[in-house]
């Protein structure tokens, strides 16, 4: 039975041989300049069966060996691998993306990546932002770790000495304009009624399923840092009925995780012409909104979960409940 390409291979190393363990066992870990196979022995066998064997073992554990020329693809490969079961779907994407930027050097062996390979990769990023070009300098910082991590000689991190383009004013995240939230209003299911939720309230997508108390003029969510847990969110005249409708409804139990609802999310903005804006947009948009309406700073920071010096100031009265009520019906 022939393997798939790139697992391995198993040779007789000579049919008049009297060795005991006749068979080479390699795997194959990248290519040449010319385009030519390299292979690794791993070790030698008995018989062909005994041979597939080890490779099915290798393949379950890749690295009890020290592999020196391994190519950025092949850690990549195997990186992905790993990270697939850790974290969301969402952030694979972005590493897929990420990842298309080392086309040019994906066959070169990971250790003998240049400085200046990577400075180059970065250097023709001109459309991107200094955050994008970051992340994929990190790409190849995260491929690092991983093969120090795995007994894998890859030499020295070459990423930090990298040099980030200082970015323009970043256009990642735009505002919803005043037209644009009224095609919303106009075009409502509960998705999009849901769009609306996160444009009045500055919630994260995925904060509709941190909620832990319901009030009718107020709820309890939140996430990500410390001073965005268990942050009171007043409800806005405006989406006051909407929400409650949302959460008696099933669509969040439908839904069921945030990438789900990211996506939804997006698809809906897309079939009424709204597909450049970013769910994320919605909180943008709250934060401008806010500001337009000279509502207090301090309430808002404390409404979108941003960090409060005064640590008194952060602790929720039935006073200060009612004040951020009231500076969140001025939007």
């Amino acid at each position: 039975m022939r393997n798939e390409n790139s697992y391995g291979s198993i040779t007789l190393i000579d049919k008049k041989s009297k060795r005991r363990k006749p068979y080479r066992v390699q795997i194959h870990i990248g290519w040449t300049d010319e385009g030519k196979p390299i292979r690794k022995t791993i070790g030698y066998s008995e018989t062909r069966t005994k041979g597939r064997q080890m490779l099915a073992e290798y393949h379950d554990k890749p690295f009890d060996l020290d592999m020196s020329n391994v190519t950025f693809k092949f850690l990549y490969d195997k990186w992905y691998e790993y990270k697939k079961t850790k974290i969301s779907e969402i952030t694979l994407k972005k590493y897929i993306y990420y990842r298309k930027h080392y086309d040019s050097i994906e066959k070169k062996q990971f250790s003998n990546i240049t400085r200046t390979d990577l400075q180059e990769i970065i250097d023709n990023m001109i459309d991107k932002t200094s955050g994008y070009q970051d992340s994929v300098r990190n790409l190849y910082h995260q491929l690092y770790e991983y093969a120090k991590g795995n007994n894998i000689k890859v030499g020295a991190d070459i990423s930090k000495f990298v040099n980030i383009k200082k970015a323009e004013a970043s256009t990642l995240h735009q505002p919803f304009t005043n037209d644009e939230i009224e095609i919303l209003w106009n075009n409502r299911n509960s998705i999009i009624d849901i769009i609306l939720i996160n444009i009045y309230t500055g919630l994260r997508p995925g904060e509709f399923f941190k909620i832990s108390e319901i009030k009718e003029d107020y709820f309890i969510t939140g996430s990500k840092t410390e001073a965005g847990k268990n942050r009171v969110i007043p409800l806005n005249i405006k989406i006051k009925k909407i929400f409650h409708n949302i959460i008696g409804s099933k669509i969040l139990e439908e839904i069921k995780t945030e990438d789900k609802l990211y996506h939804r999310i997006k698809n809906s903005l897309k079939n009424i012409n709204l597909g450049y804006h970013s769910p994320y947009d919605c909180r943008h948009t709250f934060a401008t909104l806010m500001s337009r309406a000279n509502a207090d700073e301090h309430c808002t920071k404390l409404i979108m979960g941003h960090k409060i010096n005064d640590l008194t100031k952060r602790v929720y009265t039935h006073k200060l409940i009612e004040e951020l009520i009231q500076e969140v019906s001025k939007i």
